[in-house]
């Protein structure tokens, strides 16, 4: 497994799988040390030891850890370093963590990491497959990383040709599953498998006694550019002068941190609260308590084709669903029952949505969240998701060891 992010860094689908796979096979990971999303090395993870490899064994699965120059900010040339670096160190040491190997599989975050296994589909033979769980490199603009032009137009380049080398592509959205298949990789070779959420049960959180009166509005994931959290924070200052008593909650950190929170200070919004990262479990309650949840991305045509994981999230908490976003993730919430939408770039039409729910009785915001632990329980189940994974991956290896 190549994977630039595993456990403990907020990648458990990874790590998910990898213990279940160690059931029936051997297991490798080639992963950085962790850094993500700081940007910086974990405690007990820099000084000298952060420059070498280090091998390690959790349960069955052998988890080699390679130094990378980590970087987290929106510099486009530090962070094709920070990618760079992984790879190399991946491509480098790869071939002798896992000899031969009958299968390799790629987590792209980022999508450079399957350069490093092209030595093991060409020269050992084995079985490639990719996840893509961004679409890349439309993340990058839509992450303003980078802008359209030449540079811009090779990595499209790019991204068709190693994707043409998959003997399987597993997409997380339908949406990255369409624009592979426009690109020309053969239907054949593409699965949709959806995120999960880390932390959650099989079935979705159960409402809190409290959760039906409250007015707390909970914001729990990465702070960055691309989620448009200004306009939660310019909302929370609306409400605020409005006399609306409804608490705002951020969890979670990212690039765009320090600027919101300067936002809250300018605009004298006192009812907006950052409480920083907080361990799964605890997030999941927090959003599972709360009056209701939001999750927007900027408008964008990639966002159009995109369903961040935090939607996943959501559901397994089971609050109602304030929800800016467009596209496929628009028609996942709207199906479901369970939310309400907004125009991420109005932070009145954010408020709007707010004092529309708050106006319903506690009995329907009951059977939001009723909508939305079904919903869960039919789409985004961890058990049956990770099942479908194991049953594509085991059948590679079959494919490999038959051949």
């Amino acid at each position: 497994m190549l994977t630039q992010y595993y456990r403990p860094e907020p990648n458990f689908i990874t790590a998910d799988v990898a213990q279940a796979l160690s059931e029936d096979v051997e297991v490798i990971v080639v992963c950085a040390h962790p850094n993500y999303p700081f940007g910086r090395y974990y405690d007990g993870w820099g000084g000298w030891r952060g420059w070498l490899p280090r091998r390690t064994q959790e349960g069955q699965v052998t988890v080699w850890r390679l130094p990378v120059l980590a970087y987290a900010g929106n510099s486009m040339w530090r962070r094709a370093l920070c990618y760079g670096s992984f790879l190399l160190g991946a491509a480098l040491l790869a071939p002798f963590a896992a000899f031969r190997p009958d299968v390799v599989w790629v987590y792209q975050t980022p999508f450079t990491t399957a350069l490093a296994a092209m030595v093991a589909r060409y020269v050992g033979g084995a079985r490639l497959v990719y996840t893509a769980a961004d679409l890349w490199p439309e993340s990058m603009l839509a992450a303003r990383v980078m802008d359209p032009g030449l540079l811009m137009r090779m990595l499209f380049t790019y991204s068709r040709w190693i994707n043409r080398h998959a003997h399987r592509i597993i997409a997380s959205t339908e949406g990255t599953l369409e624009r592979y298949a426009g690109d020309g990789v053969p239907r054949e070779r593409l699965c949709h498998v959806p995120v999960w959420v880390d932390a959650a049960p099989d079935t979705a959180v159960e409402l809190p006694v409290d959760a039906a009166t409250g007015t707390g509005v909970v914001y729990v994931g990465n702070l960055g550019p691309a989620q448009r959290l200004d306009t939660l924070v310019r909302a929370g200052a609306m409400l605020r002068e409005q006399r609306i008593p409804v608490e705002v909650h951020l969890y979670g950190s990212g690039s765009a941190e320090a600027e919101l929170r300067r936002l809250a200070s300018e605009l004298d919004a006192r009812n907006v609260t950052f409480h920083g990262r907080v361990a799964p479990a605890e997030a999941l309650q927090v959003s599972a308590s709360a009056f209701a949840q939001v999750v927007s991305l900027e408008p964008s045509e990639l966002f159009a084709r995109t369903v961040p994981s935090k939607l996943a999230f959501s559901f397994a908490a089971g609050a109602p669903v304030l929800y800016g976003l467009q596209g496929e993730a628009a028609r996942i919430v709207a199906r479901s029952g369970g939310g309400l939408v907004f125009d991420p770039e109005d932070p009145g039409s954010l408020v709007r949505a707010i004092v529309q729910l708050l106006q319903r009785s506690p009995e329907e915001r009951s059977d939001m969240r009723a909508a939305l632990r079904s919903f869960y329980a039919a789409h985004f189940s961890r058990a049956e998701l990770l099942a479908r994974y194991r049953a594509l991956l085991l059948d590679e290896v079959r494919h490999s060891v038959t051949k």
